[in-house]
């Protein structure tokens, strides 16, 4: 795909998108609350309503506070809603035409958040993971493209080297030299295999970043099969 496609779906994306986005969490821990009912009544209210042309319902990935959940945030005006339950979907809607609703406010700027930085889960809770023009628009598979343009498999091995990158597992083992050691194997056929195996029973790390920014694990595959000689 070259720049300019990826730029096109970029535009087309944020064109389109409506005065209102209510976000609501379909990751594991809000689906095991009714989070998919939850965003179904979502759905309903906003038809019922008649606000489908100003308002869209987006199923995302993981966002964060998942003890509090099923989780719905309403932009603007920018409010999160905590413990959502199916039957409060129509009190949500209503808040956007002066209404109130029983539903507890969440903190989105909780104290729990307050240090923290989102690197591989940046995009999680922002878009529907299904879609891959919704990870386009977040400048998804830009850094594929300018990788295979513009570095050799070597200068990518050296970078993610220098970056210190390291392994998410209990080892921590350092990734570039995992990449080095796989570039400097001679054999006709390699393969990078994605392990979505929990190494570390209960972080549930691998399936996060599955669930709720799926793309992004493609990406990487592709940069690190270009890196190591896998076709």
């Amino acid at each position: 795909m070259v720049l300019a496609e990826l730029i096109a779906i970029k535009e087309r994306e944020l064109a389109a998108r409506k005065p209102v986005v209510i976000t609501c969490c379909l990751a594991a821990g809000c689906l095991s609350s009714a989070g998919q009912a939850v965003k179904e009544g979502l759905d309903q209210a906003v038809k019922t309503a008649g606000l489908d042309a100003e308002v869209e319902v987006r199923g995302v990935g993981c966002m964060r506070l998942c003890c509090e959940g099923p989780l719905v945030f309403i932009d603007p005006p920018g409010t999160l809603y905590q413990q959502v339950k199916p039957e409060d979907a129509a009190s949500l809607v209503g808040t956007l035409r002066g209404g109130t609703t029983p539903v507890a406010r969440g903190e989105p700027n909780h104290p729990f958040f307050a240090r923290q930085m989102s690197i591989v889960l940046e995009n999680s809770g922002f878009m529907d993971p299904e879609r891959i023009e919704a990870y386009i628009a977040r400048d998804g598979y830009l850094a594929v493209r300018n990788v295979l343009r513009e570095m050799t498999p070597a200068e990518v091995v050296s970078e993610i080297t220098r970056s210190g990158l390291r392994g998410r597992c209990g080892a921590g083992y350092p990734t570039g030299l995992k990449w080095s050691t796989v570039a400097k194997t001679s054999s006709a056929k390699k393969y990078v295999i994605c392990n979505a195996d929990e190494g570390d029973p209960g972080a549930f790390m691998d399936r996060s970043v599955l669930e709720s920014d799926p793309h992004r694990v493609l990406e990487g595959m592709i940069i690190a099969a270009y890196a190591v000689g896998a076709d």
